[in-house]
C-alpha cells in the first residue's frame, strides 16, 4: 500500500512514463515492420514484387547470424547513409553464395542463412533505403525470388516470387499455340 501522497505522486509519474514509453515503442515498431507505401522495385520486375502485404513464407528458415571472425566478400555495396555495406560471400559448400552485411562504424558482420536453393546465384544487391537491402536469387533461368532484408531489425521481411518477361509471356493463357484461331 502506498503510504504518503508523495509516494503516490511518484508512483503515478512512473506509471505515466511507462505507458508513454510502451506506446511510442509499439508505434515505432509498427512503422518499421509495415511500410505505409511499399518502396519502388529497383530491379524493375515484370510483376509487382513489393505489393503489400509482405511475406516471407518462401523462406521460413531465413535468419541473420552474427559472424565472429573476418569475412571477405566481393562487390560490396554501401547503404545510402554509409552505415552498412553489403556483399556476397562465395563458399565452397554453397556455390551460389550468401548475403553478408557489415556495420561500418562498429565492424559487426552478419550473414543471412537459411535461404532456399543455396546453390543458386544471388544477384543485384541494392539498397531500398538506409536499412533495407534487396536482392534476387534465380531458382531457374526464368523464375526467381526477390528478397528484402531489414538490417536494423536483423531479419528478412520479404520473399516474393517473380517470373521474367519470357516466362510470363509464354505461360499466359492467350499465347499463340500455332493452331488457327477459333479451333
Amino acid at each position: 500500500m502506498i503510504a504518503t501522497a508523495k509516494d503516490r505522486a511518484t508512483w503515478l509519474r512512473t506509471l505515466r512514463a511507462l505507458v508513454v514509453l510502451l506506446f511510442t515503442s509499439t508505434v515505432g515498431r509498427a512503422q518499421h515492420t509495415a511500410p505505409a507505401t511499399p518502396p519502388g522495385d529497383p530491379h524493375h520486375h515484370v510483376v509487382p514484387v513489393h505489393q503489400l502485404p509482405w511475406t516471407t513464407e518462401l523462406a521460413p528458415d531465413a535468419r541473420l547470424v552474427r559472424l565472429g571472425g573476418p569475412t571477405a566478400g566481393a562487390d560490396s555495396v554501401p547503404s545510402p547513409d554509409g552505415r552498412w555495406r553489403a556483399f556476397v560471400v562465395d563458399r565452397k559448400d554453397e556455390p551460389g553464395g550468401r548475403v553478408c552485411v557489415e556495420a561500418v562504424p562498429g565492424g559487426a558482420r552478419y550473414e543471412l542463412r537459411g535461404l532456399p536453393l543455396p546453390y543458386r546465384p544471388i544477384s543485384a544487391l541494392v539498397w531500398l533505403d538506409s536499412t533495407r537491402l534487396a536482392f534476387d536469387r534465380w531458382s531457374q533461368p526464368h523464375y526467381g525470388i526477390h528478397y528484402v532484408l531489414d538490417v536494423r531489425q536483423r531479419r528478412l521481411v520479404l520473399a516474393a516470387p517473380f517470373p521474367d518477361e519470357f516466362l510470363l509471356r509464354h505461360d499466359s493463357p492467350g499465347r499463340d499455340t500455332g493452331r488457327p484461331r477459333g479451333s
